[in-house]
């Protein structure tokens, strides 16, 4: 009786270790976004603000930060005055970069290049007819991409309010063609970024309090049982 009973207790025991040493990490992704609208190129220093990841909800193993450039942009040209016809090219560019205290991270050139074939002068100054054009709308985009685990760079990513990266466009558009050409060109800029945070989400485990009751209900039920058992053995 005596050995049945410590061996009921130790499987008390063993079941209370289980639950009381019970808790699993698992791993899961919360993303935030933030963009800007189009403006002018070389005026732009706008910033891309997204929500700081809470520590409440886990330990936070790594940051992947998505950037998205795009230019836009208005271009007219006439062969002014030129007795000849001519080949017209319109390079749109631009250099758009993404900063995060002070360090650069990402610098994106997207560029939108066509090249058109116009008359010789039609003698009306209208960026329009046989000897010129009018283009709208014209657009590029630009992504990359990068991830980081490195514990320190982590740091600014971590606590309340938000991550403050910084924007900025600087254009190189040109029309280029005929000597008597005349043209114009206007650069919009627009970014977007997208912050996915990598974390073990730790569940909550028993208290102790709960996990030593479990462990003695179940001890209790398995003496029982045994005890049961010992009885119809010595009554027969």
């Amino acid at each position: 009786m005596t050995t049945k009973l410590f061996n009921t207790l130790a499987a008390a025991t063993t079941l209370a270790g289980i639950v009381a040493t019970s808790g699993v990490a698992n791993a899961a992704s919360l993303s935030y976004t933030s963009s800007t609208n189009y403006d002018f190129t070389d005026i732009i220093n706008a910033p891309l603000s997204v929500q700081k990841f809470d520590s409440s909800l886990g330990t936070l193993q790594g940051v992947t930060i998505e950037f998205t450039g795009d230019i836009s942009g208005n271009a007219g040209f006439e062969n002014y005055r030129n007795p000849a016809a001519t080949s017209v090219t319109v390079n749109l560019t631009s250099l758009l970069s993404l900063e995060l205290n002070n360090q650069s991270l990402f610098a994106l050139n997207p560029q939108y290049t066509s090249s058109y074939q116009v008359a010789k002068y039609d003698g009306n100054l209208d960026y329009s007819g046989t000897s010129g054009k009018t283009l709208s709308n014209l657009t590029a985009t630009q992504s990359g991409i990068q991830s980081s685990t490195n514990t320190q760079f982590l740091q600014s990513f971590i606590g309340n309010g938000n991550v403050d990266f910084l924007f900025s466009a600087l254009a190189n558009s040109v029309v280029t063609g005929s000597g008597n050409m005349r043209s114009y060109i206007d650069t919009y800029a627009k970014a977007g970024i997208k912050v996915t945070y990598n974390y073990d989400d730790v569940k909550s485990v028993p208290e102790p309090s709960a996990t030593l009751g479990v462990g003695l209900i179940a001890g209790l039920c398995l003496l029982s049982q045994r005890k049961k058992s010992w009885l119809k053995m010595s009554n027969s």
